[in-house]
């Protein structure tokens, strides 16, 4: 478990991404009693030379000096900075890194990575859609090894799918709201090197849907790579509640997804995973969704048996997202 005081108050200004994301997690984490059994790591602010495993020098200044200024400031599509961004921003990355660190040493089995901004959006040399720095596409160059990510954001991880789409050493897994956004990403045919896997799903896809993908692809994807290490970008933004997306996905969903990967890990590299948040802007639903992934990587006693929000979600696996699934196997050839 990772959060650190200094992101929370980063960019205060009224906008989805914002601190609320994580005070209302951690307040929960503290009433639920979680904090009592996981262990606290301190973040830290990632280098310079370590940010440029994922991104040019160029785009690294362009954030720093945009942060210099001080003033609320553009930086790319849908991604500002202001006075407090280097410093929040490298902390997202740093935290990652020091979780990852800790995992690797066998000090931790597994980790929760709560900081922000997010990052899949970014690429090498573009901040976009509220990220600046991709920290699961440094974290990935970092360990140096056969790298699985699985990106359950609600939009596709176009930055990440871009850093890493020639190269066969890392595995890109995105479950994602089909031409949601960025328009045009996140396709079947989208294949890189053949270690790109694009689960483009429709919208009310559901608990049902997303255990399906991840039976019938997820799965069969990363035993077929046979990572060395899988980290997560765990956007909660499929969730029923939230305003970005329009997937129905409940906490009890997004358990079984962090269940399901912990398995995974526990299969293929001795349970070597890390899950970095990145979307999720229901301040009312992203802290249980946050709570049910611990839950499940922590193996705790789930908080409760279903949804507190009680909302209206489809209950069954819909034919539109079977076929979704059953289209991204065959792409995939798995």
């Amino acid at each position: 478990m990772l959060v650190d005081s200094r992101v929370r108050g980063w960019l205060d200004v009224p906008h989805a991404e914002r601190p609320e994301r994580l005070t209302r997690t951690y307040q929960l984490f503290e009433r639920a009693g979680v904090l009592d059994v996981l262990t606290r790591v301190p973040a830290r602010e990632a280098r310079v030379a370590e940010l440029e495993l994922a991104h040019t020098a160029s785009h690294i200044e362009a954030v720093r000096a945009a942060s210099a200024r001080g003033g609320l400031e553009w930086a790319g599509p849908e991604a500002r900075t202001s006075a407090g961004t280097w410093t929040a921003a490298r902390l997202a990355v740093g935290g990652l890194l020091e979780a990852v660190d800790h995992v690797v040493a066998a000090e931790l089995d597994n980790a929760f990575v709560c900081c922000r901004p997010p990052g899949h959006h970014a690429s090498a040399d573009q901040a976009m859609g509220f990220c600046l720095f991709n920290a699961v596409a440094v974290a990935a160059r970092y360990l140096q090894g056969r790298v699985a990510i699985v990106d359950w954001d609600v939009h596709h991880g176009n930055g990440t799918q871009e850093i890493f789409y020639a190269d066969p050493s890392v595995l890109f897994v995105s479950l994602h709201q089909d031409d949601l956004y960025p328009k045009g990403f996140g396709t079947l045919e989208q294949r890189g090197a053949g270690s790109t896997v694009n689960v483009p799903l429709p919208a009310g896809t559901g608990d049902d849907g997303y255990r399906y993908a991840f039976e019938q692809v997820v799965a069969p994807a990363l035993r077929r790579f046979r990572p060395d290490f899988i980290l997560v970008s765990a956007g909660q933004d499929a969730a029923a509640s939230d305003t970005h997306g329009r997937m129905s996905v409940t906490t009890e969903g997004f358990r079984a997804m962090a269940s399901e990967t912990k398995l995974l890990a526990e299969e293929l590299c001795g349970g070597r995973v890390v899950v970095f948040l990145e979307g999720g802007y229901s301040l009312d639903h992203l802290p249980l969704c946050n709570l049910a992934i611990v839950e499940a990587l922590a193996g705790l006693t789930p908080s409760w048996e279903r949804d507190p929000l009680e909302l209206d979600v489809p209950t069954v696996l819909g034919e539109a997202a079977k076929q979704a699934v059953d289209a991204a196997v065959l792409a995939a050839g798995l």
